[in-house]
């Protein structure tokens, strides 16, 4: 579980796999529900709750439903900012406004899986399973890159770096990528397995 303090509240995000959008049986009925497409189901969920700090009640929760790769909320697949708050679930990233959880947008940014987002400059950047995504503040792609195969290594070793100047990435078979900030490929090269 991933808990936050935002002005007076906590905001707990956490993997929620019991829930079941069609049941009244669930432990906590979410009074808000968001789908990263627009199927119902949702193989992949993240509830999300807030509290006020001398509360132990929820004031408000909403959960994120994503139907692509399996995710589960850590601290590089969200991000806390000013009022709003963006999540990685699935192939989706969400954006939600604080404290009342209400969707500003939501863009499927990878066709598979979305495992970390970070701040660049004003933006957001994206690891994606199959691409590198670059979104704007209102969740409008501004450019997306892939390599030949998926952002995902077998070792230990950081798929996606940021330099001061420039965005490192290695794929599955230990190509590595150098791309500038607008996406633009500026070298690629082979290392050993």
């Amino acid at each position: 579980m991933n808990k936050y303090k935002w002005e007076g509240f906590t905001i707990e995000i956490f993997d929620d796999p019991n829930y079941n959008y069609a049941s009244t049986d669930n432990i906590f009925n979410y009074p808000k529900q968001y789908f990263s497409t627009g199927e119902r189901g949702g193989w992949w969920k993240h509830g999300i709750k807030i509290y006020e700090d001398e509360d132990d009640q929820a004031i408000n929760g909403c959960v994120l439903l994503g139907t692509g790769g399996k995710t589960s909320p850590h601290k590089t697949s969200i991000i806390l900012e000013n009022d709003r708050l963006v999540v990685c679930c699935s192939d989706t990233v969400f954006c939600l406004s604080l404290p009342n959880l209400e969707l500003k947008w939501k863009t499927q940014a990878d066709p598979a899986t979305c495992f970390q987002i970070f701040k660049l400059e004003e933006d957001y950047l994206v690891h994606g399973e199959l691409e590198i995504t670059r979104l704007d503040k209102n969740g409008n792609p501004k450019w997306k890159f892939s390599g030949r195969d998926m952002f995902v290594t077998l070792k230990d070793e950081n798929s996606l770096v940021i330099h001061s100047d420039y965005i490192e990435l290695t794929d599955f078979e230990y190509e590595k990528y150098k791309i500038d900030f607008d996406g633009n490929l500026i070298w690629a090269s082979k290392k050993p397995f």
